[in-house]
């Protein structure tokens, strides 16, 4: 009874009359008479608002004739054209001309005008334009840590893992998207650590309050990486070679014919030996101790290498679908262990493997049956899996030197093969009921089951039987933009999991007592946005959640690769976010335009689930704690001059302190979590030098975090080790020429060669050089 009441009180909210509707269609285009795909179309000062689609085609409803529409999109001049005649269908084609304020090839902090429609709503989000990147030798991380109030920390070189923070929160409290779809079912052979910025048109990130079209069930914010959508037929390949033996190359490819029908393939792989020299301390086989100063020694046992195809095909543009394309994804992962959570120990011979195997579809309609009715269903499923191997016999020092070890593995003896099964289905509905408000219902399932066979065990009793997650997310939401400066958004989600595993409940005299335990909950989420202009360029944003993070697999049944444990007794978080945002732009004459953004959040989250590491053996588990506040604060600034000159600067402080009544660290600082960070970047541009239809570029980014402890700031571990305050320098110089056809680029990082620490004080690589080549073509 209660669910229905929570969710008619939204359908009750937004019952209005419906007026007379025209429908227009129409083509943008650019000068060139290219078309724009991903163009915003919408009635000036309403919600009402659609987007082109490959074809720059697209189609609007409007309720009566009068109404302005107004076109833009990212690097275009806004135009404008006035609703007028009588016919119930008409035709308005628009003709843009390029912004010359955004015609840059380095990073453009888009904001506002790629997700226009959202941010008037008072999401407190941000977009990343990857595009100029496709020409420089970075990763996914690298661009994402630009925007203000995100920190990123990594395990050690390319292919590790990647841990972000938004706004205080990180880990799994943010979730991971591609194309709107939960990157959930995706095995570690296909995340945001290894996936190539070419794939990318551009990154959105959302610091607090998630749309409801995204099904999620994020505390700290959410990423979503929005694919190319290259229309006509294309080529676009590149390939890098780097310091420590770095080979990335990548290859994207596709057409589509007149009739609507459409393939595309893309594939990439990633090479490095990660041999790059960390300062860690020698253990003496004969004493068994570590040495008390530490090396400068070279890594010695890190080979990662991944290689992965993705292939889709279908219609798009038609009668029956605007989208109907067919996917698989296929990809495989190795990965050699260097060390654990510390560099304490060193290891020489463990490794890890994983594959996917995954199809999908995507099938997406506006005007579905009725006009105003939009639906989009798009499903996957993981077949993949993979081995942890850890079979030697003998034990290694950080000087690659080795002796016959008194046990078998390096860290627990192991031969263990797994399958997951994990799927996802995510169905999204917007109707828009008239030109001031949007309903949006969304449900994202997620199902998962593991099984493995730990070869090295005669009886494998837990590892034989599945470990069971499946997840729901339903939620519900109503947007209203009341007029041009004043929007809110108000909207309700249910949380659902349910999760079984077979458990040692157990052990008296030797005798086990193994039983299939399960886990269920339901739990309710709200909030509310909202924003105000309250001048045509300063606007305010205001959001509010309360919201629910259900543990995730890993969590609940420990990481296959061994040293994160299983505590299947986790319970779900809860988390009040507050949100209170500012944002000015202006243009300062005809080529300069300057913009500011100031965001203030408090984060009030209970059970909240962390990751709790042994120093000495480098292993831990998610646990939770009872009550952590946060609060913080961010700050971006950006100016630009013509096509020629940009540069901004961002800084980000919080304070996550541990508020759990009697406990040994209360209101101690969350250890292994920066508290102070910020980048700060500039870059100049020439046209036609040497070559006609050429771009040379010239960049140079900033990053700076402040030191930070790795352990609790409490009396009791007031002498262990921080991480000490850290500067970085990078640079990097691009050559562009036959209109961006041909481009050659060279990167270096760390130009000075800081030692640079991330998780639990690990060491990151030091000075490296990359060159990059790619090729691109594109026919319409």
């Amino acid at each position: 009874m209660r669910t229905v009441l929570f969710f008619a009180y939204f359908i009750i909210g937004f019952t209005s009359i419906f007026a007379q509707q025209v429908t227009i269609t129409g083509l943008v285009t650019d000068n060139d008479g290219v078309p724009l795909d991903n163009a915003s179309v919408f009635i000036k000062g309403s919600q009402n608002a659609t987007y082109t689609d490959s074809n720059g085609k697209y189609t609007l409803v409007v309720a009566e004739v009068g109404s302005t529409i107004s076109c833009s999109v990212v690097g275009f001049l806004q135009q404008e054209k006035q609703v007028s005649g009588s016919s119930d269908n008409m035709v308005i084609d628009f003709v843009l001309k390029q912004d010359p304020a955004f015609a840059l090839d380095d990073v453009v902090i888009v904001g506002k005008s790629t997700v226009r429609q959202i941010e008037e709503t008072g999401f407190n989000a941000i977009a990343i334009d990857a595009t100029p990147f496709h020409n420089a030798t970075v990763g996914m991380t690298e661009i994402l840590e630009r925007a203000p109030g995100v920190k990123i920390q990594e395990e050690g070189g390319l292919g590790s893992r990647a841990n972000v923070t938004i706004n205080g929160l990180s880990g799994r409290h943010v979730r991971f998207f591609i194309d709107g779809m939960p990157m959930d079912a995706m095995s570690s052979s296909f995340q945001i650590n290894n996936l190539p910025v070419n794939l990318a048109e551009r990154i959105e990130v959302y610091k607090g309050v998630v749309p409801v079209n995204f099904g999620s069930d994020a505390l700290g914010g959410a990423v979503n990486i929005v694919t190319k959508k290259t229309h006509g037929t294309y080529v676009d390949a590149s390939y890098s070679y780097g310091s420590f033996n770095t080979h990335r190359t990548f290859v994207n490819a596709g057409h589509t014919t007149e009739n609507g029908f459409t393939a595309q393939i893309s594939a990439y792989q990633n090479y490095s030996d990660n041999d790059y020299y960390v300062d860690a301390t020698i253990k003496n086989f004969e004493t068994n101790l570590l040495s008390q100063e530490t090396q400068r020694v070279r890594r010695f046992h890190d080979v990662y290498h991944n290689e992965t195809i993705i292939t889709k095909f279908g219609f798009v543009n038609k009668s029956f679908a605007d989208q109907l394309l067919f996917g698989f994804t296929l990809g495989q992962e190795y990965d050699e262990i260097q060390h654990p959570a510390y560099l304490n120990l060193a290891f020489g011979e463990k490794y890890q493997t994983s594959n996917i195997i995954m199809p999908s579809i995507l099938y997406s309609k506006k005007d579905l049956f009725i006009n105003n009715l939009d639906f989009s269903f798009a499903a996957n499923y993981n077949f993949g899996g993979g081995n942890n191997y850890d079979l030697s016999d003998r034990e290694y020092n950080w000087l690659g030197e080795s002796v016959e070890s008194n046990s078998l593995g390096e860290s627990q003896y192991s031969d263990y093969e797994y399958k997951n099964r994990n799927g996802t289905i995510n169905a999204n509905i917007n109707y828009q009921v008239n030109d001031v408000h949007k309903l949006t219902l969304n449900n994202v399932a997620n199902y998962f089951s593991r099984k493995g066979d730990e070869k090295k065990e005669v009886d494998d009793f837990i590892n034989e039987e599945p470990r069971v997650n499946n997840r729901n997310i339903l939620g519900l939401g109503l947007n209203s933009d009341w007029n041009s400066k004043f929007s809110t958004s108000i909207f309700g989600k249910m949380y659902n999991y349910k999760a079984s595993a077979y458990i040692n409940l157990s052990q008296q005299n030797g005798i086990d007592n193994f039983e299939t335990v399960t886990k269920e909950d339901t739990k309710f989420g709200y909030g509310f946005t909202t924003t105000y202009f309250l001048r045509p360029q300063f606007q305010l944003k205001v959001n509010f959640e309360n919201t629910v993070r259900l543990p995730v697999s890993e969590e609940l049944f420990g990481a296959v690769f061994g040293f994160y444990l299983a505590n299947f007794d986790l319970r779900p978080e809860t988390s009040q976010n507050y949100n209170l945002g500012f944002n000015y732009g202006v243009d300062l004459n005809e080529h300069s335009t300057f913009n500011t953004d100031v965001n203030l959040f408090y984060r009030r989250t209970t059970d909240y689930i962390r990751l709790n590491i042994s120093y000495s053996q480098g292993e831990g588990s998610y646990e939770n704690t009872e009550l952590v506040k946060t609060p913080g604060i961010d700050f971006e600034m950006r100016y630009s001059y013509k096509d020629r000159f940009t540069t901004g600067v961002s800084l980000s402080y919080l304070e996550p302190k541990n508020y759990t009544e009697g406990s040994t660290y209360y209101k101690a600082t969350l250890p292994n979590q920066p508290t102070f960070f910020g980048q700060a970047n500039a870059s100049y541009y020439l046209s036609d030098i040497w070559l006609p239809e050429s771009r040379l570029g010239f960049s140079y980014n900033l990053l700076f975090v402040d030191s930070f402890l790795y352990d609790y700031d409490t009396y009791q571990a007031s002498n262990r080790a921080e991480v000490p305050q850290q500067l970085s320098h990078n640079a990097s110089i691009a050559y562009s020429w036959r209109n961006g056809k041909y481009n050659l680029s060279l990167d270096c990082k760390n130009i000075l060669d800081e030692t640079l620490y991330d998780n639990f004080s690990l060491q990151k690589p030091g000075r490296s050089f990359s060159v990059k080549f790619r090729y691109f073509f594109n026919k319409f």
